[in-house]
């Protein structure tokens, strides 16, 4: 059926752009080149522990952290069945008891491939002062919490798509405007963005973005944002002036490119992940087609990468084999002239390891709550204090 169709596309999306999760070396000698520390670390000098955990009663994907510490860091956790009814979770951590206390559940369409809440308030507007959930699966789905409820107060389905046997294609990623909160960039499988009017109920634009299936999409500013996809390439657009893109980087085979992560705070840096490479891509938008940097740790392969929200330089990468890797990638200046005298990119090895004993499908690093990273596995969710 069609129904059916699109709920095996949703788990093919999961599935097919996975890694192998063995990991290339022996546990036995292996040591880490950098500092790490356990999962149950300590705030210095009070012995209280700093970890939250929450297992989910499914198999989980996808994972979202509140930009908004309201009153406390608030989660959302999506499953990943294979069945048409899947469902989200809201959590919220318990200082008291040192858990997350279950406050909201809904049902959702299909397995969610994204989560998000809405950025954070910056101007004032109605919509920032509401508590919201974005969502996609075939279609982008709008939440709103309220009176300890989870309520879907909008689906936005882009009709105009190519549909397969009846259904929708499914939507691979999403990201919502920090600057204009009524607008969110969807990706797709059928190789389109499409740029949604929250306000306006409608769509802005939708433009074939890739020659393959778009598989992240991320804003910068207003009216920049960025795409990876199926075909390898990171592109550039602008929705002043979409008659022309830019292909910023391009992977070598061609591989498919993963994730996509821009510096919020040094807008010039953005980080991608190849499906059939170790480590985070570095890219300079200013200096098309190398790559600034290559970060790696031991052949590592990253699933899932965040920058820092009140840092410049400092990424987190969650990976295949149970590592939640940080990166600083301050000496920019440095990996700049040397990829510009050797026309390769510069490797860089972590400088913060933590063990995790199981594949980590998301790392975020919370805009609410900086010293905490929050990580998602196939059944948990877990926060630590950095």
């Amino acid at each position: 059926s069609a129904r059916l169709f699109a709920h095996l596309t949703l788990v093919w999306i999961h599935k097919s752009f996975q890694r192998p999760t063995a990991c290339p070396w022996k546990e036995s000698n292996f040591q880490l080149p950098m500092t790490a520390w356990s999962a149950a670390s300590a705030v210095e000098g009070t012995g209280v522990q700093r970890r939250w955990v929450h297992e989910t009663p499914w198999p989980s994907y996808a994972l979202a952290c509140s930009a908004t510490k309201n009153p406390t860091l608030r989660l959302a956790v999506g499953s990943c069945v294979e069945q048409e009814s899947n469902r989200v979770q809201v959590i919220e951590v318990n200082e008291e008891s040192k858990t997350f206390d279950l406050v909201a559940e809904a049902e959702h369409p299909f397995p969610p491939t994204k989560l998000m809440w809405n950025p954070p308030n910056l101007e004032n507007d109605a919509l920032g002062q509401l508590d919201l959930l974005a969502s996609v699966s075939t279609a982008l789905n709008l939440w709103k919490m309220e009176d300890g409820q989870l309520q879907l107060i909008k689906e936005f389905a882009n009709t105009t798509q190519n549909a397969q046997n009846g259904a929708l294609p499914p939507l691979t990623s999403f990201d919502w405007n920090a600057l204009n909160h009524h607008r969110i960039g969807t990706a797709s499988v059928d190789t389109t963005c499409t740029i949604w009017n929250l306000e306006k109920q409608r769509i802005e634009t939708q433009l074939i973005a890739h020659d393959k299936a778009v598989l992240d999409i991320a804003f910068s500013q207003e009216f920049l944002f960025a795409s990876v996809g199926a075909d390898g390439s990171v592109r550039l657009f602008d929705l002043r002036n979409l008659e022309h893109s830019t292909i910023i980087y391009e992977s070598t085979a061609p591989s498919p490119l993963l994730r996509l992560a821009w510096n919020g705070i040094n807008k010039n840096h953005i980080a991608t992940i190849a499906m059939n490479a170790p480590g985070v891509i570095i890219v300079d938008i200013r200096r098309p087609s190398v790559a600034l940097a290559a970060l790696s740790s031991n052949d590592s392969y990253v699933n899932h990468v965040a920058w820092a929200p009140h840092s410049r330089s400092h990424l987190l990468g969650g990976t295949s084999d149970g590592m939640a890797l940080f990166w600083d990638v301050n000496d920019t200046q440095g990996l700049q002239d040397d990829a510009t005298a050797t026309g390769t990119s510069s490797r860089t090895a972590p400088v913060l390891a933590h063990g995790c004993s199981r594949e980590v499908y998301q790392a975020l690093w919370p805009t609410s709550q900086p010293d905490c990273m929050a990580l998602g596995f196939a059944r948990q969710v877990e926060v630590t204090q950095i």
